[in-house]
């Protein structure tokens, strides 16, 4: 990540993003699952759960200036999707990439990974 990076104060991950720490993370769990672990995640971190939706397969939550929102989605019988999509009002504040990047680390160590965007990343 460039310095420019840091500065942003919107960071949404997808499949194609151009930086590769950003790009959409497949596991080996359930939808289920992973929400629960996230929402047991983003506490331990010291943020706040705002709203899980197990339905939509959503977890919204904030942290000291910014808040987000974390997409869950099963996209065949044994690949989930995770996404981020995080805002800051200011243009300083914490590194929103960086946040995302804790997040899809400590789930890589949780669940097996997949896949990172369109690459496959299977044993």
């Amino acid at each position: 990540m460039g310095l420019l990076d840091k500065f942003q104060t919107h960071v949404q991950t997808d499949d194609s993003h151009k930086n590769e720490a950003l790009r959409t993370r497949y596991v080996a769990a359930s939808p289920t699952a992973v929400l629960t672990w996230l929402r047991d995640r983003i506490q331990t971190e010291g943020q706040t759960v705002r709203r899980v939706d197990t339905d939509r397969g959503e977890v919204a939550f904030n942290g000291d200036g910014w808040d987000a929102l974390a997409t869950v989605i099963q996209v065949d019988g044994g690949r989930t999707a995770v996404d981020f999509t995080l805002n800051r009002d200011q243009m300083l504040g914490p590194d929103l990439g960086q946040i995302v990047t804790t997040y899809y680390e400590a789930l890589q160590v949780k669940f097996p990974l997949r896949a990172i965007g369109n690459q496959s990343v299977e044993r």
